[in-house]
């Protein structure tokens, strides 16, 4: 049976991890617009959903549809000093009977480099499998995106193979995406 899991807001030291909410969607699409040269490659997605802010707002929108649906949860990351909505984390793919999810996750490049997504990354891991109770999460990282394999390594993931190859959405060149895992097991043998 799957439970209906409430939208609650998730503390660190320096963040809040809020639940995507539309009273925020001006911000999302901000930040978006900020980063949009930096996340070309990885979010070609997100980025067709977020051109406008008629498109963002209904981005957002859908985003707190899949929490209800139980498909997905995807966070706004706020800097607690700030209060500024500073990145994006996406716990998604659920796969309910194999207790299993994917992230995606960006953090504004004025952010960068200074432990705070590690700090969200390690929350989230605790909040996959102690409350979601999830047995298996996974990223799938471009292989030139150094600083993100390294924060997934730094928080415990291990490397699980080529998962494909992709062509990058504003360059048309492929490049190999790498997947990257942790299971419930050795989360616990971190904390």
């Amino acid at each position: 049976m799957i439970h209906k899991f409430q939208r609650r807001t998730l503390e660190t030291g320096s963040l809040f991890l809020l639940p995507y909410d539309i009273k925020f969607y001006i911000e999302v699409f901000d930040l978006i617009q900020k980063n949009k040269e930096r996340l070309q490659d990885d979010f070609h997605r997100l980025l067709r959903s977020t051109e406008t802010l008629t498109t963002t707002k209904d981005y957002v929108q859908n985003k707190m549809f899949d929490w209800n649906k139980n498909k997905s949860q995807t966070f706004h990351v706020f800097e607690k000093k700030s209060n500024l909505l500073i990145g994006h984390f996406n716990i998604k793919d659920i796969d309910w009977k194999k207790k299993q999810a994917e992230l995606s996750y960006f953090i504004d490049v004025t952010y960068e480099k200074k432990g705070l997504m590690s700090e969200a990354l390690l929350d989230i891991e605790k909040y996959c499998f102690k409350d979601l109770q999830l047995q298996h999460i996974i990223v799938r990282i471009l292989s030139s995106n150094i600083p993100s394999v390294k924060l997934v390594e730094k928080c415990g993931f291990k490397y699980e193979g080529a998962f494909f190859k992709e062509t990058s959405f504003h360059n048309n060149q492929i490049s190999d995406t790498h997947q990257y895992g942790i299971s419930k097991d050795d989360f616990d043998k971190l904390i």
